[in-house]
């Protein structure tokens, strides 16, 4: 059974934060995560671990920054294949049985014309190569992850569509609330953004990062409104804040994570997970309180 089959029967758990996990193993600031698929591949497995043993019904790879693009500025990109292929592979190497790997696809942080001297095919080449080598490694399907800019992620989903054909394409936006409504950061409304993507052949859509569980309550419900598509919520631990050590830190609780995902889901989101901040434990409790 595919994830989409299985999406009409439960709400389906995905994994949460990777950054951070990596961080508890060694990664230090400055290097580089995706790298990591290739010379410390059992860190990444051990974290792909946890979440499945936490509950996780699928879990995204370590490819988020690793579209040729966005490794040109690290002198990486003839490695965008081999990297991408690596973090599959690492995810696909601890998966259990009847649960699953999503690709994972991140902005490129290139701006296309006017705003900046990319074109559509140029960016869309850059994550037809990156989903082809997610595929070669075994992903089951891709997901399009924190896009700000609603013209990059339709490019990624041509783009996954023509480097992955055989694999279903979910994409999830960030957004910010105001006064107005849910907009990205470069002015794209949730309702229409939700309809391009679907127009375009996205399978799911969604939202993630940026806002905590308690926000996205009231985007889950906009965003059940907004399509007939399987839809996607992700939220932050809450909002970051600095301790003093100078690190990053997120004061929301897995209990008080898991109450408002549980929320979320009942709003009929299909699949609900955790960005910035989460971790195994965020997972272990919501995977505790959601019908299964």
């Amino acid at each position: 059974m595919g994830i989409l089959d299985l999406a009409k029967t439960r709400t389906i758990l995905l994994d949460g934060g990777m950054g951070t996990e990596l961080m508890k193993r060694g990664l230090t600031q400055g290097q580089i995560p995706e790298l990591w698929n290739v010379e410390h591949p059992e860190a990444v497995q051990s974290v792909h671990r946890d979440y499945f043993e936490a509950g996780a019904d699928a879990v995204s790879t370590n490819s988020f920054g690793a579209s040729r693009l966005k490794l040109e500025g690290l002198g990486l990109a003839e490695r965008c294949r081999e990297l991408n292929r690596a973090a599959a592979a690492n995810a696909a190497a601890v998966r259990p049985a009847g649960r699953f790997v999503a690709g994972s696809m991140g902005p490129t942080g290139k701006f296309l014309k006017p705003q900046g001297e990319y074109t559509e095919g140029q960016i869309e080449e850059s994550f037809a190569e990156q989903a082809d080598g997610l595929a070669e490694g075994g992903a089951d399907f891709l997901i399009l992850e924190t896009f700000f800019d609603l013209r990059e992620a339709l490019c990624g989903v041509w783009g996954a569509k023509r480097g992955a054909p055989q694999l279903p394409v979910f994409a999830t936006l960030t957004y910010s609330r105001t006064k107005r409504g849910f907009f990205t950061l470069m002015g794209d409304g949730l309702a229409a953004a939700m309809a391009a993507l679907e127009k375009n052949g996205a399978s799911a859509v969604g939202a993630n990062c940026t806002l905590a569980s308690g926000a996205m309550i009231e985007l889950a419900a906009e965003l059940r409104r907004a399509t007939a598509l399987p839809t996607i919520v992700q939220p932050n631990a809450g909002q970051p804040e600095m301790d003093a050590d100078g690190c990053t830190v997120y004061a929301q609780t897995p209990d008080q994570f898991a109450e408002d995902m549980v929320q979320i889901a009942a709003a009929g989101i299909n699949f609900v997970g955790g960005c910035c901040g989460t971790n195994p434990s965020f997972i272990r409790r919501l995977a505790e309180r959601l019908p299964r």
